[in-house]
Parts: structure tokens; C-alpha cells; sequence
């Protein structure tokens, strides 16, 4: 008796379930594979590095950048961030 609504159900919401599903699956094979890389002491020191060397970087950029160029980072990164800045906005 309920196996037409089981029909129904699985014809209409089926594909839904399976696609979520791959991704699912997909999903925690990637944080496995991350995770088995992040463990590796090597692998974690270079992430670090260039995690730093990026922040360098940056800091390098901003500090020899004109007062105008300057500005408009800060300016750029607040709004990146979702931080509203009411001088920049008038």
C-alpha cells in the first residue's frame, strides 16, 4: 500500500538525495586527503611560510605605497570585510 508513494517520492526527491550525497562523499575524501597532508610536518611548515611570506607581502605593499594608494587599500580591505566606513562613504 505505501509503495507508490515510495515510488513518488523516490522519482521526484531520488536524484536530490544522490547528488547530495556525492558531494557529501566528496567532501570528506578531500578533508581526509587535507588532513593527511597537514600532517606531514614538512607540508605544514611550507603552508606556514608562505602563509607568512604572503602577509610579508602585503605589509611590504601598504607600507611603500603612497598615502593616496594607501587609502584606497585600507579602504578596499574594510569593504572586503563588510566594515562601513562613513567618511568613505560620503
Amino acid at each position: 500500500m505505501h509503495k507508490p508513494y515510495a515510488k513518488w517520492i523516490n522519482f521526484l526527491y531520488g536524484p536530490y538525495f544522490k547528488v547530495i550525497g556525492f558531494f557529501y562523499r566528496v567532501y570528506t575524501a578531500n578533508r581526509a586527503r587535507v588532513e593527511s597532508i597537514k600532517s606531514n610536518p614538512k607540508v605544514s611548515a611550507f603552508l606556514k611560510l608562505i602563509a607568512v611570506l604572503v602577509l610579508v607581502g602585503w605589509i611590504l605593499i601598504w607600507f611603500f605605497a603612497s598615502e593616496e594608494s594607501r587609502n584606497q587599500l585600507t579602504d578596499e580591505v574594510k569593504q572586503s570585510i563588510g566594515i562601513s566606513d562613513s567618511k568613505s562613504a560620503q
